[in-house]
């Protein structure tokens, strides 16, 4: 039998087995090392990307900061301009009827001062009606003396309103309808006079015409001037 005789070294192995733990320290400290360059270099391109979103986002704010009072002073130019026009309609309007007036008021004096031919002396000029409330009207009569005569005219006025009730003709004297009145109407003037009052209608009354006649107290008895109004057309 053949004994093989090996020389022993203990130390060889301690040797080996430092080795391999070191290069297992080393492999393991530079993958740190790589992985926190890596995530360092990661990081300050992160911070970096940051810096200029923020600094977008503010300009972005900025420029909406801008945008909103763009907006604000276009809102506010164009309510400036509606309220302008609106205030120009209103002027024009009231122009217009002002310019209205005028010559209504120049009618009627020329009316007065000049009249057509065959159209001097006591004359019905206008007569209205304005509703109040439900059946309650204000009228008013406007009665002139035209002509170069300045005599005092006076007398009395009657006003008839023809209508329908219940399906049937209704003819209405105004001493039956009138309101807070007593007395006939009555007139006295030497150019011209207003006659104003109120009147109530009858429930279910439906007016059609108001007729006004002149009863003059002197005078010739022919010159009773009479004339005769559209309901309608002459409410306000």
């Amino acid at each position: 039998m053949a004994f093989v005789i090996k020389e022993h070294r203990p130390g060889r192995w301690r040797i080996i087995v430092g080795v391999v733990i070191s290069l297992w320290l080393a492999s393991g400290w530079f993958a740190y090392e790589a992985g926190g360059y890596k995530s360092s270099s990661a990081y300050s391109q992160l911070v970096s990307q940051q810096n200029v979103l923020q600094k977008e986002l503010g300009e972005l704010l900025a420029l909406n900061s801008e945008l909103q009072a763009q907006v604000s002073r276009s809102q506010r130019s164009a309510q400036v301009d509606r309220e302008a026009k609106v205030e120009l309609a209103k002027e024009v309007k009231d122009f217009h009827d002002q310019q209205a007036e005028l010559r209504e008021e120049l009618s009627f004096y020329k009316s007065i001062i000049s009249p057509d031919e065959g159209k001097a002396g006591l004359r019905i000029y206008g007569f209205s009606v304005m509703q109040a409330t439900g059946s309650l009207y204000h009228y008013k009569l406007v009665l002139i003396q035209s002509g170069k005569s300045d005599n005092l005219v006076q007398g009395s006025v009657k006003i008839v309103v023809k209508g329908i009730l219940q399906d049937k003709e209704k003819n209405l004297d105004l001493g039956e309808i009138q309101v807070a009145e007593s007395g006939q109407l009555s007139y006295k003037f030497r150019y011209f006079q207003e006659l104003s009052g109120s009147l109530r209608l009858p429930e279910n009354y439906i007016p059609r015409e108001v007729k006004v006649r002149l009863i003059p107290r002197s005078g010739k008895k022919s010159n009773k001037p009479v004339r005769t109004f559209d309901w309608q057309k002459a409410r306000l």
